[in-house]
């Protein structure tokens, strides 16, 4: 199996694959001027590799995009020589700068915003499925288009969220009421949707509905689309005529995995998000953010 294979099958794309080739093929240039052999690189050799990638003008973001390509390509290596070493396994190099999460919003006033949504349509009560997803179980747009009614394990009250090469799947508790509203949706409020879709839109053409996907999907439009990127816009424009602080899915996330993080340790919230590396999580932290704020006040130019 060749190093690209390896990447397809941990779920990269073919751009990061591209991307990975490359950083790895400027790896081994490196390798080969220093006369070292691939199964004898060690740590402090990637110490001097950093080095070498700083002196050639080289951002932070794009040295630790090679060590991520070089911890693959070496994970790739272990597989036939299990022995062998991977010496950028624990290799981060920091500095790299991360969007401070914006507009974080106090947990109990969304939970307040779940239980004030109405539940009397059918759409009403599709969306108010999906806001529960996003406030109990910080899930992202890109896993709610993904859901699928099998992931749904309602008698043990629980979700599987599956993962992809962002992302690592993980298994979710539901609320009980969730549990309730959930099964609600598989079995009576779905079906309905599905029988009022040629209603709804009798111009719709029956070859542009795709049968199959919308009944594998756990979340269709109303208008018997796939896609539910313009039923999200249309629960957060409704959302903010009460609420205007709520701005989209993004933000709520945000705001649950802070709220978890001052409930739960750093290994449980980052399980929880999905999050493949720690250092995700750890963003989140209301200290570090707090400090940075204090930052931000301190040394901004205006104050």
């Amino acid at each position: 199996m060749s190093f690209k294979t390896y990447l397809q099958k941990l779920g990269n794309g073919e751009g990061t694959i591209r991307q990975k080739l490359n950083y790895t093929i400027y790896f081994f240039n490196w390798q080969e001027s220093e006369h070292l052999q691939i199964e004898t690189v060690r740590y402090n050799d990637l110490l001097n590799f950093i080095d070498y990638s700083k002196l050639e003008g080289k951002s932070i973001k794009y040295i630790n995009s090679t060590l991520r390509a070089i911890r693959n390509y070496y994970d790739y290596l272990k597989q036939s020589n299990p022995d062998l070493t991977n010496p950028a396994g624990n290799l981060y190099l920091k500095g790299t700068r991360h969007k401070l999460p914006a507009g974080i919003i106090d947990y109990k006033e969304l939970e307040l915003i779940y239980e004030a949504y109405p539940n009397g349509t059918n759409r009403e009560k599709r969306n108010k499925v999906i806001l529960g997803l996003l406030i109990y179980q910080g899930l992202t747009t890109e896993e709610l288009h993904r859901l699928k009614a099998e992931y749904l394990k309602l008698k043990e009250g629980k979700i599987l969220v599956p993962g992809n090469h962002r992302r690592n799947s993980r298994t979710l508790e539901l609320k009980p009421f969730q549990i309730l509203e959930l099964y609600e949706y598989v079995n009576e409020v779905k079906p309905s949707i599905i029988r009022e879709i040629g209603k709804v839109s009798p111009s719709r053409k029956p070859n542009q509905i795709n049968k199959d996907r919308i009944n594998e999907q756990l979340f269709i439009s109303i208008n018997g689309s796939e896609n539910i990127k313009n039923s999200l816009l249309h629960l957060f424009k409704e959302i903010r005529k009460k609420y205007p602080e709520v701005k989209n899915a993004k933000q709520i996330r945000s705001s649950v995995i802070v709220y978890r993080l001052k409930n739960f340790n750093l290994r449980q919230v980052q399980y929880f998000a999905g999050h493949k590396y720690v250092s995700s999580t750890e963003r989140y932290q209301l200290n570090n953010l707090e400090s940075l704020k204090s930052k931000l006040k301190k040394y901004h130019p205006l104050s």
